[in-house]
């Protein structure tokens, strides 16, 4: 029987991977709605370099795609079939080991659907070669929630690189990450500690001090009277909480934002959420934003509607752009509840090419795989690897070295992964600037900002803003053992 301790661990942990994905949307299955929307992967931003997903041409390319970029997948070169540096478990498959919590019994499944897009990412690029004839073998890193070290240990034996993962308590992997000498292109990271580790980098960087503010801007332009009295709920446990913290100090640096009210419930979920409705409507709260999963907001919004009383915005991070969210009988359908992305939308997946590939990746070699946000995380940071894998055989004489792959990522400078999410920046870690709202419609998901071909839309279906990113303040956990300075990226 799981203590109510461990219960409530549980609760935070299943919270702490959705925020920490910036763009999660949890999907059974890939919608493919009609709803108008662009046919070009989001541009940069005004001030951004020229984005460098796929080599800069005047001619189409020929080859395969994935979404708006060549495909980094291929068979040998003349150079041949590339080989490893001296102890880096090279072999006969270049094996990459994808981080996740699905063995955990307290909640089997958890971001399972990482390791889905991983072995489906392995089949598509194998097919066509592999790295240059060196096939990808996918390694489970299984850290099922509470046993990431032994997981970590997996690692250091058995594979040549982490990619497309992520554990939720992922300070654990510390120092025996930094002491075998590991890299790791990750899908998303958690804790501080892990955010701001060096030997890492992510596809979209989520760095402690520097959050996206976008999607804040836009909600002080568009209710500048609703946001003055502001809620934040939390589940009352230490991770959730820094969590929070980081919200509300991002309001407090995007200005205009009210006081929050800092609400905490039982991390392990309410037997009645009753008085927490009743408290929003006493206090007169007309912005709220919640901490935590969509099936307790789900149970919150039911209670709201009983007292008769919701806020007039009620605008949360991505994790609650869910199929939850609008299930039938559920009671957020018609509240035009809010919530934001940077990633493509899965109701616009006709008209944006990356989303598309991904699902018919999917399809075709892990039909039966999870098809989620963290799904496509994973793929945008595989599709990363193998990318700057291939730079540095071209300038290591075809030898693979984990600093050398590293080295090439961090000279990324803008990243789209083929245009399943709004442009990066993982070379300076640095939040993204741009995203889109989406929201509850008839039922339904629906984009809500910026309107596709207004003066908001950027180019690609994409707001973005200049003060899109903010830096914060606090003490939101220990960096220091995440960061080896010994180590030279």
């Amino acid at each position: 029987m799981t203590s109510s301790l461990n219960f409530g661990r549980t609760f935070a942990a299943l919270s702490l991977v959705a925020l920490a994905t910036v763009g999660c949307s949890n999907r059974n299955s890939g919608d493919t709605a009609t709803t108008q929307a662009p046919t070009t992967a989001a541009p940069a931003a005004t001030d951004a370099p020229v984005a460098t997903d796929a080599p800069v041409t005047t001619d189409a390319p020929t080859g395969p795609m994935f979404g708006t970029m060549a495909s980094p997948c291929g068979p040998a070169t003349d150079a041949g079939v590339p080989t490893f540096a001296d102890g880096q478990n090279g072999g006969d498959t270049i094996k990459l080991g994808t981080a996740n919590d699905h063995g955990y019994e307290g909640a089997p499944g958890t971001t399972l659907e990482m390791l889905d897009a991983a072995k489906a990412f392995a089949g598509w690029c194998n097919a066509q070669g592999g790295i240059r004839g060196l096939p990808i073998e996918i390694v489970d890193l299984d850290g099922k929630l509470f046993s990431v070290p032994p997981a970590m240990e997996q690692a250091c034996s058995e594979v040549f690189a982490m990619a497309g993962g992520g554990w939720v308590f992922d300070d654990q992997m510390f120092p025996r990450f930094h002491e075998c000498g590991m890299i790791s292109f990750s899908g998303y990271a958690v804790s501080a500690t892990a955010s701001m580790a060096n030997g890492k980098i992510q596809p979209i960087p989520n760095p402690a001090n520097e959050k996206p503010a976008q999607w804040l801007n836009w909600a002080k332009a568009t209710y500048p009277d609703a946001i003055k009295k502001v809620a934040l709920l939390y589940g009352d446990f230490l991770t959730t909480k820094s969590v929070a913290d980081q919200l509300a100090a991002t309001m407090k640096a995007v200005g205009g934002f009210g006081e929050p009210s800092m609400m905490t419930y039982n991390p392990a979920g309410e037997a009645n959420w009753t008085p927490f409705a009743q408290k929003l409507k006493t206090d007169g709260i007309t912005y709220l934003s919640f901490v935590g999963t969509d099936s307790n907001l789900v149970l919150l919004y039911k209670a709201m509607r009983e007292v008769g009383y919701v806020p007039e915005v009620v605008l949360n991070d991505a994790n609650f752009y869910s199929s939850m969210m609008v299930a039938e009988g559920n009671a957020v359908a018609d509240e035009g509840f809010l919530a934001r992305t940077m990633y493509a939308p899965f109701e616009e997946a006709d008209n944006f090419p990356g989303m598309a590939s991904y699902l018919d990746m999917m399809a075709t070699y892990n039909p039966e795989g999870r098809i989620a946000g963290l799904g496509l995380q994973a793929t945008s940071a595989l599709l990363m690897f193998v990318t700057a894998a291939n730079s540095c055989l071209d300038n290591n004489n075809n030898v693979l070295e984990r600093e050398c792959v590293l080295a090439e990522g961090m000279k990324i400078t803008s990243w789209t992964g083929g245009g399943l999410h709004s442009e990066t920046n993982p070379s300076a870690k640095t939040a993204p600037k741009c995203g889109l709202i989406m929201g509850v419609k008839d039922g339904k998901w629906a984009r809500v900002y910026p309107e596709v071909g207004s003066a908001d839309d950027n180019g690609g279906g994409w707001h973005c803003d200049e003060n899109g990113a903010v830096e914060i303040e606090g003490d939101f956990g220990d960096v220091t053992s995440g960061v080896d300075p010994t180590r030279s990226n």
